[in-house]
């Protein structure tokens, strides 16, 4: 009974937000508002009490900094801003939900039997960075009672780490996932299509070394035959995110109500097309997910808030004409952001927390970095923390899923994996940003 009336009540808070998108009633917002923390209240009962604990130590720090530079109202504008995930994250579940439905995933896990080790590890790689971009880590649930059917102990290892890579690398790009959304929200001058460009690049760069490191006896043939097995993906993967970027750019949306708005609609219309008893799997499926999304809503909306009040800070405000380029920017300015988010993750601390404070101080000042790179710094620093910090979801959910140790998963080639990456990174986020220059 509980789990249901958290999910009418997130119904309610999602319908509020996306008739707001389209139009501004001031009684609707309360009306969102007051449903949201009326979930935020119902989910506390079954939520973690370490995140009830980040999240009471999340707000009461911005209350402090709030009262202590007479900013109060930050701290409602920041839970106003956080309002679009009330929307944004029923709506990746609905999507998750739909392709799980999808008849295309029978095909997928049929091409995934009987296959050798660097085959089934790049197919895992790939497979999970495919699946995840739309599922996020939801992908490993699909992809792990397959390809790690009769796999001994030490290739499930191998394959959990490849999975968490892929869905590591699917966050630097993948408007679906929480790092983008909540990223590029702390910089709106920043096209989410432009951010999702780089962080392309970011994805090539770690694919390609995942490779090096972990496949590199794999020959050419193997690689495109386990990259073929994804074909029934690949379309309906690039139709959808498409989609997202069209809406963004013809309808002026920001990347949260893109995704809002279009996953819906298509969500809708392929269940219906599916038939009726799949349409109704997939809105119960969905439904029963809402009471689940506690975690993530009060991570989110801690976050949000503490952005909110960092960016209105005074101190904050005045840097634009206080810090010159001089004292740091450019290349080293985003080795110090990529270094400290991804060390932080290592030690525990959710990037959302990191990147909620340092992005409204970073956007605020001239420190020579294009806005689209600065948000895909943050990105990538997300996602690369999520490839290897046993902290994290995908590294947890492969621990899992593939019936692995958590701890087995952090070793010294996923430490290496982590440093190159990091380097590379960094490198070809200095070189787009010199290309697009820093306004």
């Amino acid at each position: 009974m509980h789990d249901r009336v958290c999910a009418v009540v997130l119904c309610l808070a999602w319908a509020a937000e996306l008739v707001l998108i389209a139009t501004p009633v001031p009684a609707l917002a309360i009306a969102g508002a007051t449903a949201l923390a009326a979930f935020l209240v119902l989910a506390a009962m079954r939520t973690g009490g370490h995140i009830r604990a980040l999240f009471v130590v999340v707000v009461a720090a911005s209350a402090a900094m709030a009262w202590w530079n007479e900013v109060p109202q930050a701290l409602w504008h920041g839970f106003e801003r956080a309002q679009i995930f009330g929307a944004f994250l029923p709506s990746v579940l609905l999507l998750r939900a739909t392709v799980e439905a999808s008849p295309r995933l029978g095909r997928l896990r049929d091409s995934f039997v009987r296959l050798d080790a660097a085959t089934s590890q790049n197919s895992t790689l790939y497979g999970s960075h495919v699946l995840g971009a739309v599922l996020n880590v939801g992908a490993m649930s699909i992809l792990a009672p397959v390809v790690a059917r009769d796999a001994d102990r030490g290739q499930r290892r191998l394959l959990a780490s490849s999975s968490a890579r892929g869905v590591g690398a699917a966050a630097m790009w993948s408007p679906f996932f929480v790092a983008i959304a909540f990223s590029s929200q702390q910089v709106p001058q920043a096209p989410v299509w432009q951010v999702m460009a780089v962080g392309v690049g970011l994805t090539v760069i770690g694919l390609a070394l995942s490779h090096l490191l972990y496949t590199p006896a794999l020959g050419g043939a193997g690689f495109l035959d386990s990259v073929a097995k994804l074909r029934p993906l690949v379309v309906p993967t690039i139709v959808i995110v498409a989609s997202v970027v069209g809406a963004s750019l013809a309808l002026g949306l920001g990347g949260l109500q893109s995704v809002a708005v279009v996953v819906p609609v298509f969500c809708v219309a392929y269940a219906a097309a599916l038939g009726g008893r799949a349409a109704r799997r997939v809105a119960r499926r969905t439904f029963e997910s809402f009471a689940k999304l506690g975690d993530e809503l009060f991570i989110v909306v801690g976050a949000t808030i503490l952005a909110a009040t960092v960016s209105a800070l005074p101190a904050v405000q005045s840097l634009g004409s206080s810090v010159t380029p001089g004292m740091i920017s450019g290349v080293a300015l985003m080795a110090s952001v990529v270094f400290t988010l991804v060390g932080l993750g290592l030690a525990g601390l959710h990037p959302m927390i990191g990147v909620g404070i340092l992005l409204p101080v970073l956007a605020a000042g001239e420190f020579g970095i294009h806005p689209a790179v600065l948000v895909a710094t943050a990105v990538f620093s997300w996602g690369l923390s999520g490839s290897i910090s046993m902290w994290t979801l995908p590294v947890v959910s492969a621990s899992i899923h593939f019936g692995v140790p958590v701890r087995e998963l952090f070793t010294r080639r996923s430490l290496a994996y982590g440093l190159l990456y990091a380097i590379g990174g960094i490198l070809y986020l200095g070189a787009v940003n010199a290309v697009l220059g820093p306004a």
